[in-house]
């Protein structure tokens, strides 16, 4: 119902469950403050109102079972060099039956590298994003052999940090996901990190998936070789 209407439905069901819980002699000081606790926070989720804890996770879920089965995996993120180091088996397999893989990374070439240094705690040098993006190269040279042809695996590099790291699974499709990690500043803290799905939350699914598009489009084309 439309927050307008919700609070009286609310007030009146408070009403009537308390003075049920008194008319059969159960309700207790303690009963009645938490009933009222519970539909309180049953409108408020209603409402909207959703808690942060529920939302926002620690840490990106793992992303294995989700890429198995996936036709078109899109990666962003600042290096990606653990990402793509853990999913490196899957998205060989997935590459061996005809995916599709994009990748966005920042460009070592560009001032992005010393953007990411005054972002970072305690990686205060340009080399080791220089490295770090090596290694996510590399690993992703690992996988040439594996694409049928050079569409199938692209990499692409921005001139400048991203604020959130992303991976689109099937975009496309009416059961497609999207996972973000919002990019925090001059900390060692967990990233907090939020699941979008096609089917539930369309506009704002819509948004992040346009903004892989963006990225994309701004950045520039790396071409992959295999090692040796």
């Amino acid at each position: 119902p439309p927050r307008s209407t919700l609070f009286p439905y609310t007030t009146l069901f408070r009403s009537a469950v308390l003075a049920l819980l008194a008319v059969s002699g159960l309700a207790t000081r303690h009963q009645s403050e938490e009933t009222g606790r519970r539909v309180v926070q049953l409108a408020a989720n209603l409402g909207g109102e959703v808690p942060a804890d529920r939302f926002l996770k620690t840490r990106m879920p793992a992303l294995d079972e989700d890429i198995a089965t996936a036709a078109d995996i899109r990666l962003v993120g600042v290096t990606l060099t653990r990402t793509v180091r853990d999913l490196l088996p899957v998205l060989d397999r997935r590459l061996r039956r005809g995916a599709r893989i994009r990748v966005l990374v920042i460009d070592a070439d560009s001032p992005a590298r010393a953007e990411a240094v005054a972002r970072s705690r305690g990686a205060d040098s340009p080399e080791f994003w220089q490295h770090r993006i090596a290694s996510t190269i590399d690993l992703l040279g690992v996988l040439i052999s594996a694409a049928p042809d050079e569409s199938a695996l692209q990499l692409r590099v921005l001139p400048y940090v991203p604020t959130f790291g992303m991976c689109l699974i099937d975009p496309a499709e009416t059961y497609g996901r999207i996972h973000v990690e919002v990019y925090q500043h001059q900390t060692i803290e967990q990233n907090p990190s939020f699941s979008l799905r096609a089917d539930r939350d369309s506009n704002w699914y819509q948004l992040f998936a346009r903004q892989f598009e963006t990225l994309w489009n701004s950045a520039r084309p790396y071409r992959l070789t295999a090692p040796g």
